[in-house]
């Protein structure tokens, strides 16, 4: 059976199509997706993010935790300061990527994805309580820390749980503005900040992180017994809502990635594969997975890469498409793709000696390909091989500017 969140019930009245996502109903769209896309690049977009997890790591050793666990050093983060970083396995695989930030020297709030929160928080736990070793040939590294790790977001809080949502565009600023009470300055927010605030008179987390490439754009976590007075009230300052269709275009058109596409999956790709590597402190002396990773990227050939098809009206390219170079060999496969205005935008990966900006690729519609009589089966496919027809498109930067 399907989570649903305190919202679901809202985007029924609002006509939203629903549809299952990590075990979650969530709306696709409402009016439409393209409409969506643009209300967040041109005003403002409203996401129900209340899938996604909110841990609390508090006590005396919760920073020195945070350093070991995460690629981060989060004993030298600021107070709201937010950051970044991934909880890597004794493979040097990312087992998610989170948000982290102290709201005090020693209490951490982590947001974490909805497809890997029940594996990141029993991960942390194994950790933290000495179950799990820190290093995966030293069973002596196991130790317990002097914490406490909560689920901000468990059912058994009832109201009292936190809840989210996604403000997104140019206009939100000045739409939440009216319902974030003082002393919190919106102006005074740069990015990746969260601190604590007063929301039509609920308590509520606010922060500035964004997960579609919009310069402003903010996430609100409040008490699930309040969260459907401030979805109604940010509707009625002007927002526009938007469901998972908008939420992937925009993070797709952005260079963001999603797990189990642009890190892991099929290909098992590593934050520095995916274009990350600014937000690993590789030099710390020990983070969990940290050897593991740094062999990894020793023999690492591909690396993800953001392109554009050429063409509005292209045939529909989707994930685990062929790519090939502008001579028509095989080297790689998409990850991602989406139509974003006329043009179809997406990302791959693909061979790391090919990956320029402005490079011509050709892509090869997997449905297409399947059908033709003078191809083998496209799971057989490997880099090298030659493939009949194509749509066109081009590196672009690995991330919008």
């Amino acid at each position: 059976m399907m989570k649903a969140t305190v919202l679901t019930d809202e985007h029924r009245a609002l006509g939203a199509r629903l549809a299952e996502f990590a075990g979650w109903e969530m709306p696709l769209w409402y009016a439409g997706a393209s409409q969506e896309h643009t209300a967040v690049r041109q005003a403002a977009g409203l996401f129900d993010i209340g899938h996604m997890g909110v841990l609390e790591i508090a006590g005396e050793d919760a920073a020195e935790f945070l350093d070991d666990v995460t690629t981060a050093r989060a004993s030298q983060l600021e107070v709201g300061r937010c950051r970044y970083t991934f909880l890597l396995g004794h493979d040097g695989l990312p087992i998610d990527d989170v948000i982290i930030c102290p709201m005090a020297p020693e209490r951490f709030v982590m947001v974490v994805n909805a497809s890997n929160a029940d594996a990141a928080r029993e991960w942390l736990s194994g950790l933290a309580q000495g179950r799990t070793p820190l290093g995966v040939h030293d069973p002596a590294s196991a130790r317990e820390f002097d914490l406490t790790l909560r689920e901000l977001t468990a059912q058994a809080l009832g109201d009292e749980r936190l809840t989210g949502m996604a403000l997104q565009g140019p206009d939100s600023r000045r739409l939440l503005a009216g319902l974030v009470e003082a002393p919190v300055a919106l102006d005074a927010m740069s990015r990746f900040m969260m601190t604590e605030a007063t929301m039509l008179g609920a308590p509520a987390l606010l922060s500035r992180t964004g997960y579609t490439g919009e310069a402003i754009g903010f996430e609100l976590f409040v008490p699930a017994g309040e969260a459907v007075r401030v979805w109604r009230a940010l509707l009625e300052a002007g927002a526009t809502p938007a469901g998972l269709a908008a939420r992937d275009s925009l993070r797709i058109e952005a260079g963001l990635p999603l797990f189990g596409h642009e890190l892991v999956g099929r290909h098992e790709i590593t934050p520095f594969g995916a274009g990350y590597g600014r937000f690993l402190e590789a030099d710390k002396p020990f983070f969990v997975g940290g050897e593991a990773l740094l062999a990894r990227e020793e023999s690492r050939g591909f690396e993800v890469i953001r392109f554009s098809l050429n063409e509005p009206g292209a045939r529909a390219i989707r994930a685990d498409d062929p790519v090939g170079s502008g001579r028509g060999q095989m080297i790689g496969w998409v990850t991602s793709c989406a139509l974003a205005g006329e043009l179809q935008c997406g990302m791959a990966w693909i061979d790391r000696k090919l990956a320029r900006e402005g490079s011509e690729l050709l892509l090869y519609p997997a449905r297409h390909l399947e059908r033709a009589a003078d191809t083998r089966d496209v799971a057989a496919l490997k880099p090298g091989d030659h493939l009949p027809m194509h749509e066109t498109a081009t590196v672009l930067t690995r991330f919008r500017r």
